[in-house]
């Protein structure tokens, strides 16, 4: 019996994905000060910034149950692929935090060219 290895790479995406979404949400949770730095200023201007990332730990905890679900895959990848480019352009001057950000963001791009042409059918 061949194994075809090769489907398997969307699967890991959505996993890796997933629990970084998942930790981060988790870690702002539990610590909000060491995160709210990370918000751009004009948020604050418009919401508080702890209710804002509050909110935004209960989307990523619902982009990652998506991403686990296996459901829609492509949309779910093009939502996180969005999400960590604004993670990414409004704090581009904190480049030596977020470089890892610029990986994940391709993970995200590949899940969803990975996984395009199923959700087509």
């Amino acid at each position: 019996m061949k194994q075809d290895y090769a489907s398997l790479g969307p699967f890991f995406l959505r996993v890796g994905l997933a629990l970084v979404f998942l930790y981060a949400a988790t870690a702002s949770f539990l610590n909000p000060g060491a995160w709210e730095a990370y918000i751009p200023s004009f948020v604050g201007m418009i919401i508080p910034i702890s209710l804002f990332l509050m909110g935004f730990s209960l989307f990523q905890v619902g982009l990652a149950l998506w991403l686990l679900s296996g459901k829609y895959t492509f949309y779910a990848a093009v939502f996180a692929a969005v999400t960590l480019l604004g993670i990414i352009v409004p704090n581009i001057g904190d480049l030596d935090v977020i470089f890892r950000d610029v990986a994940i963001f391709f993970g995200a791009v590949a899940l969803a060219l990975l996984t395009y042409q199923s959700q087509k059918k």
